[in-house]
């Protein structure tokens, strides 16, 4: 290839690569133009509509689905919202909470100490939050800050809405419900089968034999907590971390670590790991790590008088 080609395949790429950017703008904001009206499901829905009201409310819960389909904010106040995400860890909740204003607020923040302690984890749920990437500058911050954005989308915005235009289109054309009337609660509805089949009492026999492993909390936890805590104090926040009821918990060496760290860093916590320990109903239960509606009403209810009730008295 000559010089004189190369010149000539060298403006072409530049001209592509221009045309290419300014395609992906104009489709990025067209999306975002549909997006911005949607307010049901995970894709964007449930974003929007806790941007939109979190200013207002008194009480808020983050965490995982066993925040997600586990706490009904409206037997607590009139003025609360779920924003459990489901497959989400600490890195995702806590973003979303550094995005509330400056205003008395009790917070309920949901923790696994299985989680807490795993070595392995690296903020990858940040990912989940790439939609809000090229909108919220403290989204922005948090994403850069442990580099999860795949670098091409610095260039074409389009792509923080890969893997979800779907959601975001159905739930433009059909919400899956009316969010005028959405506390952000999911509760999970259990058949007959599932309750006789999926789980049984004698698994809470099994010997408690977990590995002996010396236990260390997370670095980016540990981060994420002192954020949490700096943050909740300078912004007239209570916060109270809790872990959900499971039908059996195969370890406890890693609940007394965790609860003795958060000891350490004066923050607030409660273990509900067995508090349906003593429980034969099977109808309380999902699955082995999530209740169902009936059982969530139960946990919300001693959520209610285990943390709320007894500061009043």
């Amino acid at each position: 290839m000559n010089r004189k080609n190369i010149i000539y395949a060298g403006r072409l790429f530049i001209l592509l690569l221009i045309i290419s950017y300014v395609l992906d703008k104009v489709i990025y904001y067209g999306i975002n133009h549909i997006a911005k009206e949607v307010y049901s499901g995970q894709s964007v829905g449930k974003f929007n509509q806790y941007i939109g009201i979190k200013d207002s409310l008194d009480f808020i819960v983050y965490g995982n689905s066993r925040a997600n389909h586990h706490i009904n904010p409206s037997l607590i106040t009139e003025r609360g919202f779920n924003m459990g995400f489901d497959g989400q860890k600490i890195a995702f909740s806590a973003t979303l909470l550094k995005l509330l204003p400056t205003k008395k607020q009790t917070l309920l923040f949901h923790i696994d100490p299985e989680s807490a302690v795993d070595d392995d984890y690296m903020a990858d749920d940040l990912s989940s939050l790439k939609v809000m990437y090229n909108k919220n500058e403290k989204v922005k911050k948090e994403i850069d800050r442990y580099k999860k954005l795949n670098p091409l989308q610095r260039f074409y915005w389009c792509i923080s809405y890969n893997g979800i235009m779907f959601g975001i289109i159905k739930n433009y054309l059909s919400p899956n419900y009316e969010h005028t009337n959405y506390n952000g609660y999911d509760p999970l509805q259990v058949n007959r089968s599932q309750k006789t089949s999926q789980l049984g009492v004698n698994e809470r026999n099994l010997n408690n034999n977990c590995e002996k492993r010396l236990l260390r909390l997370n670095p980016v936890y540990k981060s994420y907590l002192f954020d949490l805590r700096e943050f909740c104090a300078i912004n007239e926040k209570q916060i109270i971390f809790f872990t959900s009821p499971k039908f059996f918990d195969s370890c406890k060496s890693d609940n007394l670590f965790f609860k003795d760290e958060m000891r350490k860093m004066n923050l607030k916590y409660n273990d509900f790991s067995d508090m349906f320990i003593n429980t034969t109903d099977l109808s309380n239960w999902k699955d082995a790590t999530h209740l169902s509606e009936k059982g969530a009403e139960k946990f919300t209810s001693q959520i209610a008088t285990t943390l709320f009730e007894s500061k009043e008295k």
